[in-house]
């Protein structure tokens, strides 16, 4: 990767850490889908002023199936699993969880588009999925049914992840990822307004929490999704998914500092066991043979 990929990795991990502190402090007070609705609302908001100073519209309705396909399925309904989750267990869980998004990658793109998985490769699958059984097995969070479903919406969404970053690549590489970024936020969140309408929370929500959603929509799903879909076109989806290395730590050390969430050491081994399966499933440690396999 050039020096400018790797700068938007880093800062994509940063805001999209974050994202998993904020939207576990303002879930409760929204719920899952106003939540959701409200913030991808609000990025599409943001953004849709300069893709129309880019000239992006034409771009726009010339590809609607796709970018409503890309902002449902693989960005809405992912964001209320893990707004869902995120109401059950610490942001820092979430984010380590959400981590084997790579290794679904690699599996999507292993059996539908035929990219080949060297034995290194496999052990690293075989690693990381250890972890997240390491991670949820004899844990005290998960001895309640909304526990478990927490952890498996968050797997499911890396599940979806996986299958909508090799859509997007195969169906929208040639589109402005500003266009990519805005027809998607913009599909997803209009989809969920008629239930985020439903479950409008009788309370009010606080300041706090709406400039907590503020910041999930200007900085996370905004900025974040432009830096993701250029990361996408130009370095593909499993590199430009393994932002996720670096997500569980900003995620666990903001949620200590700002939730006062606890880090167990179960969370630290299994999420450092998760970590290095998902960096061997992607061919960043092994043999040089599977070097040359993942930089292709």
């Amino acid at each position: 990767m050039r020096a400018r990929d790797l700068t938007d990795l880093l800062l994509l991990s940063l805001l999209w850490g974050a994202a998993y502190l904020f939207m576990r402090a303002a879930v409760p007070a929204f719920g899952p889908a106003p939540l959701v609705s409200v913030r991808l609302c609000i990025a599409a908001l943001m953004l849709a002023p300069l893709m129309l100073a880019r000239g992006g519209l034409a771009s726009l309705w010339a590809h609607p199936v796709p970018l409503m396909v890309v902002g449902v399925p693989f960005t809405a309904l992912p964001f209320l699993l893990l707004a869902f989750a995120s109401l059950h267990i610490t942001a820092g869980l979430v984010a380590v969880l959400n981590a084997t998004a790579p290794m679904f990658a690699a599996l999507v793109g292993h059996y539908l588009l035929k990219d080949r998985l060297t034995g290194w490769r496999l052990a690293g699958l075989v690693i990381g999925f250890a972890g997240v059984a390491g991670l949820v097995w004899g844990s005290a969070s998960f001895k309640s049914a909304d526990g478990l479903l927490a952890v498996a919406a968050v797997l499911v969404t890396s599940v979806v992840w996986g299958l909508g970053a090799q859509y997007t690549r195969s169906r929208l590489s040639g589109v402005d990822p500003l266009v990519i970024t805005v027809g998607s936020l913009a599909a997803g969140g209009l989809t969920l307004l008629p239930l985020a309408w439903a479950q409008w929370p009788p309370q009010p929500p606080s300041v706090r929490a709406w400039a907590e959603v503020v910041f999930l929509g200007v900085a996370s799903s905004g900025l974040g999704f432009v830096l993701y879909f250029r990361l996408l076109r130009r370095i593909g989806p499993v590199r430009a998914m393994s932002v996720t290395f670096l997500n569980p730590v900003v995620a666990m050390v903001a949620g200590a500092l700002y939730l006062g969430e606890t880090v167990t050491l179960q969370m630290a081994v299994g999420g450092a066991v998760v970590l290095l399966g998902t960096a061997m499933s992607l061919g960043l440690i092994g043999d040089r043979t599977t070097h040359r396999d993942a930089a292709r």
